[in-house]
Order: structure tokens, then C-alpha cells, then sequence
């Protein structure tokens, strides 16, 4: 009886052990750590303490400088070498560390106080770092010194929100070092070249649905280096940085890389070969000063504007078929006989009653752009072409539209 007590006695210790190690191994994956203190400095003002030159400088830091921001690097897949960026709600800075393995401590998400005082804020080609400046060029944190300098606090959370730009042209110096959204673009060699040439760290170009670009820059030492730029168009995210004057998206894995690869399909075509507004059920609404004629010869639609101001329209039938899909608008042959762009607009909307403009609602769209989907998946979407223009010899002409969706291969 003893004996049987004995051995309860053991497997309950064994398993209070095992529990306790468990519990202790959660706790070693995710420590909840705090930082005694408080920031006293903005990221924005401390890159304001460096003014950069025509070579690579440094200035010194304020003895006591403490700044608070969150991890948006990681180096976990080799792309991001020896450096931590950090951002706030006013800015993005650069760490260097002379540490090649840093994800496993610093995560995308985590939020860390750095004690600035005794080093420096630099720039190596115009992108600020802070560090070491030691024989005339940025140097990082010693990986034995590490904690004397960057202290984590909390549990990781979410990545600040991206800053999202959608052509190079709104690029700013105030976005260096943060994270962006680069949006509606694609790479140019998609599908063509791989992310880097053998054995060097390589620029690609970004291109936007403007045509403006950014350079993507990657290391040779990164594990997807030699894999296949991806074709389609979408989305990528990364961490913005500069050299010299030149524009370089960092990204932190091939997740940053958000591509759709897709074709466009005709689904729906209009041609004027016959009068449209009688026998293909449009409208027209115009001034008394307007004259509107239909070329045969030519198989499209004209207005032409008179001696006073023209407010003309020409509006569809409605289109009930389009559902969900991404639908884009392309028109045929569209001539402005000495009219100024400006006095001639293309709209959409799901609320024309059939015999007034002014009580409808209307968005104004742009050909070749992907139309609002909660309007072409209406049954009551149509689209419209006004003109408001004075001058006998000045007129807009059509020949036909073409409704094209978007589809994934």
C-alpha cells in the first residue's frame, strides 16, 4: 500500500515538473519585458540634429537623448544586413548593429527605446543612421553592447501603419526610413530577370501606373536573391531609404511583394455603326445652344458647342451584367476639335432617372482606370460624356466604348 502511494507521490511530482518547464518555456519565447524610462526626443527632431553634405558626415547626439519607436526591419530573410529601423509617429531612423542575426530578438512590430547619447546620427549616400563614426565612415553597436543601448518593451504588436504613395512623384526626404505601400505597380523585368545578378547586390525598377519608378534594391545575400521577379500588378511594402538622390525600396521578404498576375477580357462593346440615341437606347441632354449630328460615314457621335456656353450630355443605357468583376473603360476614337480638355468630363452613376442630369448623381472617372465596383456592379450603372464649352468650331466626337474586365490568369 505504501508502495502504491510512493509511486502517486512520483508521477504527480513529474508532472508538476513538466507543467512548470512548460510554462517556463512559454515564458522564454515570450518575454514581457518593460523599459524604465521615457522618451525625450522625436525621431523627427533627432535627424534634424544632422544636416547632410555633399560626402558622408555625422553629428553628435545630446548626452541623455532617448527615442521610442517600432522594429519595421527584419534581417530574417538576409535582406535587411546589420541595421534596425525604427519608426514613430514623426519619423524613420536606421540603427546600425554589428549583428548579422537580429530578427530573433528584434521583431517587425516591437517596441524599443534607444539611448542615443553617446553615439552619433550620420548618413552613409544621404540615408541617416545613427552609430559609431569611426575612421571616417558609420559603424554599429557592438552585438556585445546591444543592451546597453536598445531596450525592448511589451510584447510585439502590429507594424506602424504604411505609408502609402502610388507614384514616385510623392515621394518626400520625410518618408526615408519609413515603411510605405507602393501602390498600383509592378516590376519591370516581372516574369523576365531574377531579384539580383549572380553574385551582386542589384537595382530593379518599380514601375507605377503613371509610368514614374523607384529603384528596388537587393542584396545577393538575401535567401530569395535568385528566384524570379514576379509579373502582375498589385502592391509591395518596404522600408524606403536613399543613396544619394537616388530613391531605393528595401523589402524585408518576398511577403512585402503583393502581385496579382491578370489580363483584361472585352465584355461588353459599343460601336456607333447606328445612331445610338435611336437604336441603342442612349441619351442626350443638352442646351438650346447645342448642336449634336451622327456621322454614318464615320459611325460616330459629335457635339458641337454654339455662339453662347454648351452643357451637353450623352448618357448610356443602363448596364446590368458587369457584377463584381474590376471593370475598365476604354473609348474609341475620341477627338477634341479645338476644345480644352477641361471643359470635357466622363462620369458614372447609378441614380439617372432617365430624363435629368441635374437630379442624378455622378462620379467622374478616368478612361483606363478601374471603375468604382460598388457602382458597375449596380443594374442601374450607366456613364456619360459632358461637354460645357462655347465656340462654333469647337466640338468633342466619339466613335464607340469598350467595357474590358480585369481577370487573374
Amino acid at each position: 500500500m505504501k508502495f502504491i502511494e510512493n509511486i502517486k507521490i512520483l508521477v504527480v511530482a513529474v508532472l508538476l515538473l513538466l507543467a512548470s518547464a512548460s510554462c517556463n518555456k512559454e515564458l522564454d519565447n515570450a518575454p514581457f519585458i518593460t523599459f524604465d524610462g521615457s522618451a525625450n526626443m522625436t525621431i523627427a527632431e533627432l535627424l534634424a540634429l544632422h544636416q547632410v553634405s555633399n560626402v558622408d558626415s555625422y553629428d553628435s547626439i545630446p548626452d541623455g537623448t532617448i527615442i521610442c519607436g517600432i522594429i519595421t526591419s527584419s534581417d530574417a530573410a538576409g535582406n535587411c544586413y546589420k541595421f534596425i529601423t525604427i519608426q514613430d509617429e514623426t519619423g524613420g531612423i536606421q540603427i546600425k548593429v554589428d549583428d548579422s542575426s537580429l530578427f530573433p530578438k528584434y521583431q517587425i512590430g516591437q517596441k524599443v527605446y534607444v539611448k542615443c547619447g553617446d553615439m552619433v546620427i550620420g548618413d552613409y549616400r544621404k540615408n541617416k543612421q545613427i552609430g559609431f563614426w569611426v575612421d571616417g565612415a558609420m559603424s554599429g553597436i557592438a552585438s556585445s553592447q546591444e543592451d546597453l543601448y536598445i531596450f525592448r518593451d511589451g510584447l510585439v504588436g502590429e507594424e506602424p501603419a504604411a505609408i502609402e504613395i502610388s507614384s514616385a512623384n510623392q515621394i518626400t526626404d520625410g518618408m526615408i526610413n519609413c515603411l510605405v505601400k507602393l501602390q498600383n505597380c509592378q516590376f519591370e523585368d516581372g516574369g523576365q530577370l531574377n531579384y539580383c545578378d549572380d553574385g551582386t547586390s542589384t537595382s530593379r525598377n518599380i514601375v507605377f501606373a503613371d509610368n514614374s519608378s523607384i529603384v528596388l534594391r537587393t542584396s545577393n545575400y538575401a535567401d530569395f536573391a535568385y528566384t524570379l521577379l514576379p509579373e502582375g500588378t498589385g502592391v509591395i511594402y518596404g522600408i524606403l531609404t536613399t543613396y544619394n538622390t537616388t530613391r531605393q525600396l528595401v523589402i524585408r521578404s518576398t511577403a512585402d511583394v503583393q502581385l496579382v498576375n491578370t489580363h483584361t477580357e472585352t465584355i461588353a462593346s459599343v460601336d456607333f455603326s447606328s445612331n445610338p440615341l435611336e437604336t441603342q437606347g442612349w441619351t442626350e441632354l443638352a442646351t438650346d445652344n447645342t448642336n449634336w449630328f451622327y456621322y454614318a460615314i464615320r459611325s460616330s457621335f459629335a457635339i458641337q458647342g454654339g455662339t453662347n456656353t454648351t452643357d451637353s450630355w450623352l448618357i448610356s443605357p443602363a448596364y446590368s451584367n458587369f457584377g463584381n468583376a474590376q471593370i475598365i473603360l476604354n473609348v474609341d476614337q475620341e477627338i477634341l476639335q479645338g476644345a480644352a480638355p477641361s471643359k470635357y468630363r466622363i462620369y458614372c452613376s447609378t441614380t439617372f432617372n432617365g430624363s435629368s442630369a441635374d437630379e442624378s448623381e455622378w462620379t467622374e472617372i478616368t478612361p483606363g482606370e478601374v471603375l468604382p465596383t460598388e457602382m458597375t456592379s449596380n443594374p442601374n450603372f450607366r456613364i456619360a460624356f459632358r461637354y460645357q464649352d462655347s465656340g462654333t468650331n469647337k466640338f468633342w466626337e466619339i466613335s464607340g466604348i469598350r467595357f474590358n474586365a480585369i481577370v487573374v490568369r
